[in-house]
């Protein structure tokens, strides 16, 4: 899983942003073999004025090709960080369970056509 971040009109210095890379991928290992990639964007919209202006964008690739998009504001940066992390682990979670349950209903649709044909059916040689 390779995590890039990106930090816009933030402070942080490069031994933050490795160390915030590090603790996303813990976060996120749960699941790190279905992300091929997490892009993590950090901004102060409004600068030194304070507010609730801290945005976190959490971009994640998914290795079937689909891609989430979480989207957070504070007024803290970490607060918005954590929570974005969070709702993206359990969005690829609740993916995962739907991609399975499709598959096992499929499969159980699959094999129920078998046996009523297997009823049916004249075998020859």
């Amino acid at each position: 899983m390779d995590i890039r971040v990106d930090a816009r009109n933030v402070a942080l210095p490069s031994r933050s942003i490795k160390s915030l890379a590090a603790r996303i991928g813990h976060q996120l290992s749960r699941v790190k073999t279905r992300i091929a990639r997490v892009h993590i964007t950090l901004k102060d919209v409004n600068g030194p004025r304070g507010g609730r202006d801290k945005v976190c964008v959490l971009r994640a690739e998914l290795t079937n090709g689909r891609q989430i998009v979480v989207v957070d504001r504070s007024a803290k940066l970490g607060r918005a960080i954590v929570r974005s992390v969070r709702r993206s682990r359990n969005l690829i979670d609740r993916d995962i369970k739907r991609r399975r349950d499709r598959l096992r209903s499929g499969l159980k649709a699959a094999a129920s056509r078998v046996i009523m044909e297997g009823d049916h059916a004249s075998y020859s040689h």
